[in-house]
């Protein structure tokens, strides 16, 4: 070797000495989540993944192949079919980096705008299903009564050419999240590591207080770069115990709010639905008495949508209803 080389070399081992493990290499793995054979009705899902405990952090599960027979499955399938059913419908927010930082700009444009230029500009739809598109996937069935209906928030289609990696969050809702089509990592931290969590000691950021964030938003792990976690700096998160899950083509997460998770896509086409509600107060066994089944066929498009509280809290509702459903 001659002394370039060996100085190269050198430079190389030293760095690779440095280097910081992946957050899938920190902290106390203890596998994975719940798997179902079935999507819960309403009482179990609330009674059994929601009201688990005082705080009601609940407790996420995966019910896989849940999607594969939603037309969605195969009409998102393919760009082509997408671009010419779909192509002039419009995407509200279509983010411009793979990995999450959250400063990054964001664009609306049509559907078959993006589908031309996703793959080679690097483009991530994370944007709301047109409603042309919502008829595509039915609803899950825990939505039938209860007062599930009554405060949904949204239903986003994610879609990326793979490779994707998010910043350590969590949600202020309930989530349905399923895989469309590619594969894609969780990580998945309890909320009861909340303080922790969300304090500078685990690399915690509000956007709106930070000025080095300033140009981001929300409140999430910035400061933690999910490739290379600075152990030195951050030497909590070698402590906490958390949860993995693979999700692939057709599996469904229920994600209670609260929870905290990172998000990595496998190279190649990645797609998946999510479902986000607010959660009611409290279960409402008396919904589920007078509400008649719902026939056949009921999807996200007869939902009404956008609950936010502070902002729109007018109640939201979906499927057939009767007007002593809705005077409760």
């Amino acid at each position: 070797f001659g002394s370039s080389s060996v100085m190269r070399l050198l430079v190389e081992v030293a760095l690779a000495g440095v280097a910081g493990k992946t957050i899938f290499e920190v902290g106390k793995n203890l596998g994975g989540i719940e798997e179902r054979d079935t999507w819960p009705d309403s009482r179990t899902l609330w009674e059994q993944y929601i009201a688990t405990d005082k705080r009601r952090y609940g407790r996420p599960f995966v019910v896989r192949g849940f999607a594969k027979n939603w037309p969605a499955f195969k009409s998102f399938a393919d760009d082509k079919e997408m671009a010419q059913r779909w192509g002039n419908e419009m995407y509200d927010i279509v983010e411009t980096e793979i990995k999450e930082t959250r400063k990054a700009p964001q664009h609306e444009m049509t559907i078959s705008k993006f589908l031309s230029n996703y793959e080679e500009k690097g483009w991530y739809s994370v944007a709301t299903i047109p409603k042309a598109m919502q008829a595509e996937v039915p609803l899950p069935p825990h939505f039938h009564c209860g007062n599930f209906d009554r405060r949904m928030h949204g239903a986003v289609l994610w879609q990326s050419r793979g490779g994707t990696k998010s910043v350590i969050h969590n949600d202020g809702q309930d989530a349905v999240n399923c895989q469309m089509d590619g594969s894609k990592h969780w990580a998945i931290w309890h909320p009861k590591y909340a303080k922790k969590i969300q304090s500078r000691k685990f690399g915690w950021v509000d956007a709106s207080r930070d000025k080095d964030f300033k140009e981001a938003y929300g409140q999430f792990g910035g400061r933690i770069d999910v490739d290379s976690v600075d152990l030195e700096r951050f030497p909590g998160w070698d402590e906490l115990e958390w949860y993995e899950l693979w999700m692939n083509p057709g599996d469904c997460l229920f994600n209670p709010s609260a929870w905290y998770h990172t998000v990595h896509g496998e190279p190649g086409r990645s797609q998946s639905v999510l479902l986000w509600w607010y959660r009611q107060d409290n279960f409402n066994a008396t919904d589920c008495e007078v509400t008649h089944a719902w026939p056949p066929g009921v999807t996200l498009a007869d939902c009404t949508w956008d609950y936010s509280p502070g902002e729109n809290e007018q109640a939201t509702k979906c499927g057939p209803s009767t007007s002593k459903r809705d005077e409760l």
